[in-house]
Protein backbone atom coordinates (compact mmCIF):
# COMPACT_ATOMS: atom_id res chain seq x y z
CA UNK A 1 0.00 0.00 0.00
CA UNK A 2 3.08 2.55 1.01
CA UNK A 3 4.65 1.27 -2.25
CA UNK A 4 1.61 2.61 -4.46
CA UNK A 5 1.20 5.26 -2.69
CA UNK A 6 4.51 6.57 -3.56
CA UNK A 7 4.09 5.51 -7.00
CA UNK A 8 1.24 7.87 -7.37
CA UNK A 9 2.73 10.30 -5.71
CA UNK A 10 6.14 10.24 -8.05
CA UNK A 11 3.97 9.87 -11.16
CA UNK A 12 1.62 12.92 -9.94
CA UNK A 13 5.00 15.43 -9.52
CA UNK A 14 6.40 14.37 -12.99
CA UNK A 15 3.25 15.37 -14.26
CA UNK A 16 2.63 18.38 -12.54
CA UNK A 17 6.31 19.59 -13.41
CA UNK A 18 6.05 18.69 -16.64
CA UNK A 19 2.91 20.74 -17.79
CA UNK A 20 4.38 23.57 -15.91
CA UNK A 21 8.02 23.16 -17.75
CA UNK A 22 6.06 22.44 -20.86
CA UNK A 23 3.97 25.13 -21.22
CA UNK A 24 6.53 27.27 -20.63
CA UNK A 25 8.54 26.24 -23.17
CA UNK A 26 6.10 27.07 -25.65
CA UNK A 27 5.25 30.48 -23.95
CA UNK A 28 9.14 31.52 -24.68
CA UNK A 29 9.04 30.44 -28.18
CA UNK A 30 5.92 31.93 -28.73
CA UNK A 31 7.31 34.88 -27.35
CA UNK A 32 10.68 34.83 -29.47
CA UNK A 33 8.73 35.15 -32.31
CA UNK A 34 11.79 33.12 -34.56
CA UNK A 35 8.97 30.67 -35.09
CA UNK A 36 6.82 28.13 -33.69
CA UNK A 37 6.54 24.15 -34.42
CA UNK A 38 3.59 23.70 -36.84
CA UNK A 39 0.60 23.29 -34.41
CA UNK A 40 2.01 25.94 -32.60
CA UNK A 41 1.78 27.77 -35.61
CA UNK A 42 -1.76 26.42 -36.48
CA UNK A 43 -2.87 27.77 -32.66
CA UNK A 44 -0.91 31.37 -33.31
CA UNK A 45 -2.80 32.11 -37.13
CA UNK A 46 -6.09 30.27 -35.61
CA UNK A 47 -5.99 33.13 -32.72
CA UNK A 48 -5.54 35.55 -35.28
CA UNK A 49 -8.14 34.47 -37.21
CA UNK A 50 -11.04 34.82 -34.43
CA UNK A 51 -9.53 37.10 -31.87
CA UNK A 52 -11.31 40.58 -33.97
CA UNK A 53 -14.46 37.63 -34.71
CA UNK A 54 -14.91 36.88 -30.90
CA UNK A 55 -13.18 40.32 -29.37
CA UNK A 56 -11.42 37.64 -27.27
CA UNK A 57 -9.33 34.33 -28.51
CA UNK A 58 -6.47 33.32 -26.73
CA UNK A 59 -3.27 31.12 -28.40
CA UNK A 60 -4.26 28.78 -25.35
CA UNK A 61 -8.00 28.66 -26.32
CA UNK A 62 -6.90 28.06 -30.14
CA UNK A 63 -4.26 25.26 -28.94
CA UNK A 64 -7.16 23.61 -27.15
CA UNK A 65 -9.64 23.59 -30.13
CA UNK A 66 -6.96 21.34 -32.15
CA UNK A 67 -6.28 18.97 -29.32
CA UNK A 68 -9.89 18.59 -28.46
CA UNK A 69 -9.98 17.81 -32.33
CA UNK A 70 -7.22 15.77 -32.20
CA UNK A 71 -8.77 13.54 -28.96
CA UNK A 72 -12.07 13.28 -30.70
CA UNK A 73 -9.97 11.50 -33.60
CA UNK A 74 -8.17 9.36 -30.92
CA UNK A 75 -11.70 7.79 -29.52
CA UNK A 76 -12.95 7.15 -32.70
CA UNK A 77 -10.30 5.84 -33.91
CA UNK A 78 -9.17 3.69 -30.64
CA UNK A 79 -12.75 3.06 -29.67
CA UNK A 80 -11.66 3.82 -26.06
CA UNK A 81 -13.18 6.15 -23.98
CA UNK A 82 -10.07 6.53 -21.51
CA UNK A 83 -8.17 8.89 -24.16
CA UNK A 84 -11.24 11.18 -22.88
CA UNK A 85 -9.17 11.92 -20.18
CA UNK A 86 -6.61 13.81 -21.49
CA UNK A 87 -9.22 16.38 -22.12
CA UNK A 88 -7.66 17.23 -18.34
CA UNK A 89 -3.87 17.79 -19.44
CA UNK A 90 -5.62 19.86 -22.56
CA UNK A 91 -7.14 22.41 -20.04
CA UNK A 92 -4.07 22.28 -17.35
CA UNK A 93 -1.03 22.86 -20.52
CA UNK A 94 -3.01 25.22 -22.45
CA UNK A 95 -4.02 27.32 -19.56
CA UNK A 96 -0.91 27.11 -18.26
CA UNK A 97 0.56 29.00 -21.30
CA UNK A 98 -2.41 31.73 -20.99
CA UNK A 99 -1.34 32.25 -17.27
CA UNK A 100 2.70 32.65 -18.15
CA UNK A 101 1.14 35.14 -21.05
CA UNK A 102 -1.46 37.16 -19.13
CA UNK A 103 -0.74 36.84 -15.74
CA UNK A 104 3.17 35.60 -14.60
CA UNK A 105 4.99 37.62 -17.90
CA UNK A 106 1.98 40.21 -19.10
CA UNK A 107 5.02 42.71 -19.83
CA UNK A 108 6.91 39.93 -21.08
CA UNK A 109 9.28 41.69 -24.21
CA UNK A 110 12.16 40.65 -26.45
CA UNK A 111 14.51 43.35 -27.15
CA UNK A 112 16.69 42.60 -29.70
CA UNK A 113 18.26 39.04 -32.07
CA UNK A 114 20.17 38.27 -29.28
CA UNK A 115 17.76 37.81 -26.48
CA UNK A 116 14.50 35.96 -29.35
CA UNK A 117 17.46 32.89 -30.03
CA UNK A 118 18.07 32.63 -26.35
CA UNK A 119 13.99 32.90 -25.82
CA UNK A 120 13.50 30.38 -28.40
CA UNK A 121 16.06 28.02 -27.66
CA UNK A 122 15.41 27.69 -23.64
CA UNK A 123 11.47 27.68 -24.59
CA UNK A 124 11.99 24.03 -27.42
CA UNK A 125 15.01 22.66 -24.31
CA UNK A 126 11.87 23.28 -22.26
CA UNK A 127 9.28 22.04 -23.69
CA UNK A 128 11.19 18.62 -24.60
CA UNK A 129 12.13 18.17 -21.30
CA UNK A 130 8.45 18.91 -19.78
CA UNK A 131 7.18 16.42 -22.75
CA UNK A 132 9.58 13.12 -21.63
CA UNK A 133 8.67 14.01 -18.10
CA UNK A 134 4.74 13.62 -18.76
CA UNK A 135 5.76 10.43 -21.01
CA UNK A 136 7.13 9.46 -17.85
CA UNK A 137 4.35 10.14 -15.77
CA UNK A 138 2.07 7.68 -17.49
CA UNK A 139 -0.79 9.80 -17.27
CA UNK A 140 -2.40 11.35 -20.40
CA UNK A 141 -0.99 14.57 -21.83
CA UNK A 142 1.24 14.05 -25.27
CA UNK A 143 -1.73 14.32 -27.10
CA UNK A 144 0.04 14.91 -30.54
CA UNK A 145 1.71 10.99 -29.43
CA UNK A 146 -1.67 9.63 -28.90
CA UNK A 147 -2.93 11.00 -32.21
CA UNK A 148 0.28 9.44 -34.59
CA UNK A 149 0.26 6.06 -32.81
CA UNK A 150 -3.87 5.75 -33.67
CA UNK A 151 -2.92 6.78 -37.37
CA UNK A 152 0.08 4.72 -37.25
CA UNK A 153 -2.61 1.83 -37.07
CA UNK A 154 -5.16 3.26 -39.14
CA UNK A 155 -2.89 3.76 -42.07
CA UNK A 156 0.07 0.50 -41.29
CA UNK A 157 2.81 2.99 -40.69
CA UNK A 158 5.41 1.44 -39.14
CA UNK A 159 7.90 4.26 -38.45
CA UNK A 160 6.97 6.58 -35.95
CA UNK A 161 8.90 9.66 -37.68
CA UNK A 162 7.26 9.28 -40.37
CA UNK A 163 3.77 9.71 -38.88
CA UNK A 164 4.78 12.02 -36.07
CA UNK A 165 6.47 14.08 -38.91
CA UNK A 166 3.22 13.72 -41.30
CA UNK A 167 1.05 14.82 -38.48
CA UNK A 168 3.36 17.96 -37.78
CA UNK A 169 3.20 19.12 -41.43
CA UNK A 170 -0.76 18.95 -41.04
CA UNK A 171 -0.86 21.30 -38.09
CA UNK A 172 0.99 23.71 -40.82
CA UNK A 173 -1.39 22.65 -43.82
CA UNK A 174 -3.93 24.34 -40.92
CA UNK A 175 -2.06 26.86 -40.70
CA UNK A 176 -1.83 28.12 -44.11
CA UNK A 177 -5.91 27.72 -44.79
CA UNK A 178 -6.47 29.91 -41.45
CA UNK A 179 -3.75 32.40 -42.65
CA UNK A 180 -5.55 33.16 -46.31
CA UNK A 181 -8.85 33.76 -44.61
CA UNK A 182 -7.35 36.29 -42.37
CA UNK A 183 -5.32 37.91 -44.63
CA UNK A 184 -2.32 36.96 -42.85
CA UNK A 185 -0.96 33.88 -45.35
CA UNK A 186 0.53 32.35 -42.49
CA UNK A 187 3.37 34.93 -41.72
CA UNK A 188 3.96 33.59 -38.06
CA UNK A 189 5.48 30.43 -40.10
CA UNK A 190 9.64 30.80 -40.50
CA UNK A 191 12.09 28.26 -41.79
CA UNK A 192 12.59 26.98 -37.91
CA UNK A 193 8.60 25.88 -38.12
CA UNK A 194 9.79 23.43 -40.74
CA UNK A 195 12.68 22.42 -38.47
CA UNK A 196 10.73 21.90 -35.63
CA UNK A 197 8.66 19.85 -37.54
CA UNK A 198 11.31 16.85 -37.53
CA UNK A 199 13.07 17.85 -34.22
CA UNK A 200 10.83 17.41 -31.65
CA UNK A 201 10.01 13.55 -31.71
CA UNK A 202 13.92 12.92 -31.42
CA UNK A 203 15.04 15.06 -29.10
CA UNK A 204 11.90 14.34 -26.53
CA UNK A 205 12.66 10.77 -26.88
CA UNK A 206 16.38 11.31 -26.41
CA UNK A 207 15.47 13.27 -23.04
CA UNK A 208 13.21 10.22 -21.95
CA UNK A 209 16.14 7.33 -22.38
CA UNK A 210 17.97 10.50 -20.63
CA UNK A 211 15.92 10.44 -17.72
CA UNK A 212 14.97 6.77 -17.66
CA UNK A 213 18.87 6.61 -16.81
CA UNK A 214 18.75 8.74 -13.73
CA UNK A 215 17.69 8.25 -10.28
CA UNK A 216 14.35 9.20 -10.93
CA UNK A 217 14.12 6.13 -13.79
CA UNK A 218 15.83 3.65 -11.50
CA UNK A 219 13.07 4.59 -8.92
CA UNK A 220 9.94 4.57 -11.37
CA UNK A 221 11.51 0.89 -12.98
CA UNK A 222 11.61 -0.34 -8.69
CA UNK A 223 7.65 0.84 -8.75
CA UNK A 224 6.36 -0.88 -12.18
CA UNK A 225 8.62 -4.07 -10.69
CA UNK A 226 6.57 -4.01 -7.21
CA UNK A 227 3.33 -3.69 -8.73
CA UNK A 228 4.29 -6.28 -11.26
CA UNK A 229 5.04 -8.47 -8.26
CA UNK A 230 1.82 -7.23 -6.03
CA UNK A 231 0.13 -8.03 -9.04
CA UNK A 232 1.47 -11.70 -9.34
CA UNK A 233 -0.95 -14.47 -7.85
CA UNK A 234 0.73 -16.33 -5.05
Amino acid sequence: MKSLFFQRQLHIILYTLGFIIAALGVFLMKSSTLGLGPWGVAAFELNRLLSPILGFFTFGLAASVHTYVMIFLIIIIKKNLKSAFVFVSVLMINGMVDLYDFVIFPSWAIADLSQAILSHAIGFIAYSFGSALLILSGLPGMVIEELTFALMKVFKIKRYALMRTIVAYFGLLLALIYGIFSGTYANSATLLTIVLGVAFGPVIHWMVRMIQQTAIGNQLRLLKQTKTLSQTPS
